[in-house]
């Protein structure tokens, strides 16, 4: 009796001690968890599981291994590399799991996860008894193994006091395993949710461009879908072969950047340029002038074909007088332009020759040249080569000029030397050339003219069979001085454009 109340006793006490000492405990592998729970969240309220367990063949996602503690940065948890983990074969594995969060960042988890054999499949094993704590499993409760017979209770006493059942004392687990949450089951219809793509820009349909255009910009193959997108070419455009090609774009905004590709053709659709080489074109009767030669044509393929609407292959000059002509010009795409081109046949009938102007050798230098022509008249000094006008000046009433030439002859070098007066009658040429005393011959003889009543007598007319002018008087009224025509270069409007130049490339 004795032993059983001390047994009794010490049980109480052991009681006591553990039922005193068990809360403190307690509180503080409480504290030490809540610290290690917090350092592994970190700052964005996500960490990884513990002891995760699947079946096999089962469809699984990236929340299947983490634990999101907060939504606060949005996390999207994808496969690293795309490497989904595998339920295929039983047994523990390795997967990681990226987290990238609404601030930028990411953080890479790496799970160790264990297949679990499909009871359908396989039979389940033998339970086994979990003898480690850390395991998760509860130790059972202590039993007793040999129970206390009760004992007979001694006669004596009448009415003795019932022994209290002493409960015994849960050992505590010194190291706490979290729970871990239950797996959720996946709609394995559903697919795995995928991150948004903004689109910068769309490839535009049925973009042309036109041949050989070199100022080409991005904006004409595609459309911003957003603000402050900028477009760039990742390829160089082809423009210089018709036909259908391909180009990329690029664009970009901040860190986000886009490639697309556009199917473009290259076409030839502008017409060449075309234009008159003079305002009014002058001709001799009988001259022979082809398309190419009265017009400035050109075309961004290159190539212009130039010929008359008519058909004809020369200028038709047979006929004296004022006249036009359709010119066209057509590139190698079948684009046409038109001029209207307006030319005058210059009449021989009606044109006054004087002699040719004369020089004074002895006073005539390179820069000034003396002489005498037709009084009251203007003289054109005119290189033969470049057709240059050196000198206009005017003649006084005895017929003696002086022309200040605008730069120096050279020795060899010959100037034509012509006098126009104020009704159009113009005299025949001088060639002179600098650094020699003799000139050709005339063409004409002099034909003198009536200082009272304006009539002309004609001088026998030289016999040189390479003569092609007559002297006669003129029929058409011609512009005067500082006409809006006469564009500077002459007295009367006629001149060098209407005689003079006329002369000189007129053809042999």
């Amino acid at each position: 009796m004795y032993m059983k109340e001390k047994t009794i006793s010490i049980m109480l006490v052991c009681g006591l001690t553990f039922s005193t000492v068990s809360p403190v405990f307690a509180e503080e592998m409480t504290s030490q968890q809540d610290t290690q729970q917090q350092l592994v969240l970190g700052n964005h309220g996500i960490e990884a599981k513990q002891n995760v367990q699947i079946t096999q063949g089962r469809h699984i996602t990236p929340t299947d291994f983490v634990q999101i503690y907060s939504q606060k940065y949005k996390p999207q948890l994808t496969f690293k590399d795309g490497v989904v983990a595998s339920t295929e074969t039983v047994g523990t594995f390795e997967t990681t799991i990226v987290a990238e969060y609404n601030d930028g960042t990411t953080e890479e988890f790496t799970v160790s996860y264990t297949i679990l054999a499909d009871p359908s499949i396989t039979p389940d094993p033998d339970p086994v008894t979990p003898t480690d704590p850390e395991e998760g499993q509860e130790p059972a409760t202590p039993v007793d193994p040999e129970p206390e017979t009760p004992v007979t209770p001694d006669p004596e006493p009448t009415n003795p006091e019932p022994e209290t059942p002493v409960t015994p004392v849960q050992p505590v687990d010194p190291n706490p395993v979290t729970p871990v949450d239950p797996v959720k089951p996946v709609d394995p219809v559903k697919p795995d949710p995928k991150p948004e793509v903004t689109v910068l820009a769309t490839a535009k349909t049925n973009v042309t461009v036109e041949l050989n255009d070199s100022a080409l910009q991005p904006s004409q193959f595609v459309s911003r879908n957003a603000h402050n997108v900028k477009l760039s070419f990742n390829t160089q455009p082809v423009t210089n072969i018709l036909g259908t090609h391909s180009v990329q774009i690029l664009a970009s905004k901040g860190s986000a950047t886009q490639t697309i590709t556009v199917n473009y053709t290259v076409v030839d659709t502008t017409k060449p340029f075309i234009q008159p080489q003079e305002d009014i074109f002058y001709v001799w009767p009988n001259d022979e002038w082809t398309a190419e030669e009265l017009v400035t044509a050109t075309d961004n393929s290159g190539f212009v074909k130039v010929y008359f609407q008519n058909g004809q292959t020369l200028l038709d000059t047979t006929t004296p007088g004022a006249h036009s002509t359709v010119i066209v010009a057509e590139d190698a795409n079948g684009n046409i332009s038109t001029i209207d081109f307006q030319y005058q046949v210059i009449s021989v009938a009606g044109m006054m020759l004087y002699s040719s102007p004369t020089v004074n050798f002895d006073k005539s230098t390179d820069t000034d040249i003396y002489g005498g022509t037709e009084p009251d008249t203007t003289l054109f000094v005119i290189t033969e080569d470049s057709e240059e006008l050196l000198a206009e000046t005017r003649v006084d009433y005895s017929g003696a000029y002086h022309a200040v030439l605008s730069r120096p002859l050279q020795p060899g070098e010959t100037a034509y030397l012509i006098a126009v007066d104020d009704n159009g009658g113009v005299s025949d040429v001088t060639h002179y050339t600098y650094g020699s005393k003799q000139v050709p011959e005339v063409k004409a003889e002099s034909i003198v003219k009536s200082a009272t009543d304006s009539q002309t007598t004609a001088a026998t007319p030289n016999n040189d069979p390479s003569n092609e002018i007559v002297a006669a008087k003129v029929d058409k009224d011609l512009p005067k001085t500082g006409d809006s025509n006469s564009k500077g270069l002459t007295v009367i409007g006629l001149l060098l454009s209407a005689t003079a130049l006329l002369y000189l490339r007129k053809r042999s």
